[in-house]
């Protein structure tokens, strides 16, 4: 086995992965996962707006080494048909998307159990797969929630998916849909924008070999090309160009940020695991962020998750110390990333230790998701076994962005208001929490819906900068239930240096967090 092979084999086990390429093995090795077939993915969203068509995505992946020919393509909720495609359609690309849609009407409200059944025909073999065609997967229906109501919004709200990977990442173990897929899942998902963060280390591959860096970095000049034809021909919706770049941070290791509208490539390579023995990034946290242009925006990538102590060895990948999170021209963290309730706790607390120091840094809520929208599909153990959850969907975890009265829906007016904290974090109710027009006074404004559970309380937290903990000043019991409310607090002392920001709660279990309004602060 050559140096490539066997730094594949770390990479399959160390790093992220979207769809699962299963192809790819040693030579000489074993593969229980390789077919000789294409993969064959099929994918939709985990949720749907009412009165939306339900899309359906199709991906078939090295029909270049292994031709084939779609038969029919079924749509079933529980045992009821509910779509049927016949249109045979021969595929002989490296990859290959189709995308089907069923009619709204056809759909019921509430949790449902969607199953895609795919005929395919490859060589002499006639087979029909259910979801994909993977060795070692579930095989199981998705469960989608197609919703009787909007995404619940208070005033000017907009909401976004600010961490998401695409087809820009392909190589030995993963690949990834279209910058155009992505926009067509969010619009159904309720989603008004999303921002395109590959990795830097997979951005200046050439487009047709992932194995060689292309000096000309075509792949990034393609997709920012993309990317802002895209937005030219959306009234309603925007993209916001984007790179989770590697870094080195205060203590040497690898780290992740996410930089929004960079007219540049920031090269970062240093846990990319191409190359043996290469583990620094190109540049520190600190140079780059002091290089940023003036229309861009950096926030810290998943800051509080500590990598597995394989990556810590193998590829000097480490997590973000409070020294990094203190840069000044550092906007905010993606404090949320689309993971259990356990870490949400622990990300809210690390983030409100920086608060009550004084740092103004805005919190956004994402899901890293690397292509998944209704499954996240990874290889496991290497050539053997894959694994499945519900963690890391794209749009599950979201963040709502405020506009100003006056400012029209932008990449420039979305990057204004995350900048300035005029968001918040949310996988179910909206909350718009504001200082009160005397300057005195706060007010709360929360809604919910049916879908995400009636709202049981709120609270309200008060930060004193210096102090070493937030105390919760009010906290708003809803016995019963409400699905929405309006109310204002006075603040009783505004001679110190104080913020305060508001939490809510469903009786679903479903959160959102407001960022902090700051006063008698420089």
């Amino acid at each position: 086995m050559n140096q490539t092979g066997l730094f594949t084999s770390l990479s399959l086990i160390l790093l992220p992965a979207l769809y699962a390429e299963t192809h790819y093995r040693f030579k000489y090795f074993f593969s229980y996962l390789k077919k000789s077939e294409p993969e064959i993915i099929a994918d939709i969203p985990h949720r749907l707006e009412p009165g939306k068509d339900l899309p359906v995505l199709l991906i078939v992946k090295d029909a270049d080494s292994y031709p084939v020919r779609i038969i029919r393509i079924s749509v079933l909720d529980e045992k009821r048909e509910i779509f049927s495609d016949e249109t045979v359609l021969d595929v002989s690309e490296s990859q290959k998307e189709f995308f089907f849609s069923v009619p709204a009407e056809r759909l019921t409200c509430g949790l449902r159990q969607i199953s895609v059944a795919v005929s395919y025909q490859c060589g002499r073999h006639r087979r029909t797969c259910v979801s994909d065609n993977h060795r070692g997967t579930s095989h199981a229906p998705f469960p989608v929630y197609i919703s009787e109501n909007p995404l619940p919004r208070i005033g000017r709200c907009f909401y976004g998916e600010p961490h998401s990977h695409t087809s820009n990442t392909s190589d030995q173990v993963e690949f990834g849909a279209s910058l155009r897929t992505n926009l067509n899942m969010a619009k159904a998902l309720g989603l008004d924008f999303f921002a395109a963060t590959d990795h830097s280390y997979d951005l200046d591959d050439y487009p047709d070999n992932y194995l060689r860096n292309d000096p000309e970095i075509q792949k990034w000049i393609s997709f920012r090309d993309e990317a802002a034809a895209l937005n030219r021909g959306e009234k309603d919706f925007v993209i916001i160009p984007g790179e989770e770049v590697s870094v080195r941070n205060s203590e040497n290791r690898n780290v992740h940020c996410l930089v929004y509208n960079h007219p540049d490539f920031i090269p970062g390579s240093g846990d990319g695991a191409e190359k043996w023995f290469h583990w620094n990034s190109e540049y520190s946290l600190h140079d780059t962020l002091g290089s940023l242009s003036p229309g861009a925006s950096a926030f810290a990538a998943h800051p509080f998750e500590k990598p597995p102590l394989l990556q810590r060895i193998f590829i000097n990948r480490g997590a973000w110390t409070m020294d990094d999170c203190k840069n000044e021209h550092l906007r905010g963290l993606q404090i949320i990333n689309g993971g259990t309730d356990i870490a949400l706790h622990d990300e809210i607390a690390r983030w409100a230790r920086l608060l009550l120091q004084g740092y103004r840094l805005t919190g956004l809520a994402g899901n890293d998701a690397h292509g998944n929208f209704a499954r996240f599909r990874q290889i496991s153990f290497p050539f053997f076994t894959m694994r499945e959850h519900y963690y890391h969907l794209f749009g599950r975890w979201r963040t709502g962005v405020y506009l100003e009265d006056g400012d029209a829906f932008s990449l420039t007016s979305l990057l204004k208001a995350m900048n300035t904290g005029n968001c918040f974090m949310t996988n179910g109710p909206a909350i718009h929490f504001s200082a009160g027009t005397d300057s005195v006074s706060l007010r709360s404004r929360i809604a919910s819906s049916p879908e995400f559970g009636l709202i049981t309380h709120v609270r309200i937290i008060e930060g004193i900068i210096g102090s070493d903990h937030e105390s919760v000043i009010q906290e708003k019991r809803y016995e019963p239930a409400a699905g929405s409310d309006d109310w204002s607090l006075p603040v009783t002392d505004t001679k110190q240096a104080v913020y305060y920001r508001s939490e809510v709660s469903t009786e679903k279990n479903r959160m959102a967090f407001s960022n902090p309004i700051w006063f008698n602060q420089a």
